[in-house]
């Protein structure tokens, strides 16, 4: 059962404490939401379903394209680094502003069904994507089996019609 206790700023945070699990906690603005929240994650406990987010809410993709820049790309070859740099600043461009958890399946068929009615062909669109994979599919063990908010395989998949 969550806690759900009023703060100093009025404002409602509810704190989740199961055994087995980490504990979790997230303040809302209000009372109803805090309560729906913590059903929704003790239910994901419960059917073994529950997936730690909130590090995938606080980071952006820009902060993750970031870092991977700095420390993934660097071990690759010259030609290939500069190929992940001006591939990378396009997908900045689309989702640079977005958290992580909120990239999904949509926004990326979205700019994969963009890139191909501008004309781009099948195989340079899936490598202008290729820089966000790492961020996107990997980001839990889980994905392609995924829920419908995470970004599955399917939305990866580029054919010409």
């Amino acid at each position: 059962m969550a806690t759900i206790v009023k703060t100093p700023s009025g404002t409602w945070k509810a704190l989740i404490r199961k055994q087995g699990w980490p504990a979790v906690a997230k303040t809302f603005r209000t009372k109803r939401d805090a309560e729906d929240w913590s059903r929704r994650t003790e239910d994901e406990m419960v059917r073994g379903l529950f997936i730690e987010r909130a590090g995938s809410e606080r980071m952006t993709f820009s902060a993750a394209l970031d870092r991977y820049l700095a420390e993934v790309t660097p071990t690759k070859k010259a030609s290939t680094q500069r190929v992940e740099r001006l591939r990378a600043e396009g997908l900045r461009a689309v989702f640079g502003k977005y958290s992580l958890a909120a990239i999904n399946t949509d926004l990326i068929a979205k700019f994969r069904d963009q890139r191909l009615a501008d004309g781009m062909a099948a195989n340079t669109v899936r490598l202008d994507l290729s820089p966000a994979e790492p961020h996107l599919c990997h980001r839990h063990p889980r994905m392609a089996a995924g829920s419908s908010t995470e970004p599955r395989m399917e939305a990866w998949s580029v054919r010409r019609a």
